[in-house]
């Protein structure tokens, strides 16, 4: 799933390849992960999201892309769910954050 952040991930492709069903396959997931698949993949491209908003100079667009979220929107509502503020306010502030 990482290898492939940025793209569409199907849980069920992911299932398949490793020869399970859908439902053992998220059920195993978030046994391992202490998260859904989806939960987790969604925490990944935000993390992806801050190194890209922290050490680039790309748009918020783009990092959008970059990261796998459909448009800048979806980033942005995602971003402020989990972090807490926009992704454009966290990029003014990370120069002075530690974390």
């Amino acid at each position: 799933m990482l290898a492939n952040l940025s793209g569409d991930v199907a849980i069920a492709d992911i299932a398949q390849a490793c020869s399970l069903s859908v439902s053992y396959f998220a059920r195993a997931f978030r046994r391992t992960m202490g998260v859904p698949p989806y939960k987790w993949l969604m925490s990944e491209r935000i993390r992806k999201a801050k190194t890209l908003l922290s050490q680039s100079r790309l748009g918020i667009c783009e990092v959008a892309l970059a990261g796998g979220f459909v448009d800048q929107s979806h980033l942005t509502r995602v971003f402020r769910c989990t972090v807490g503020q926009t992704p454009r306010l966290w990029r003014k502030e990370a120069g002075t954050r530690t974390d």
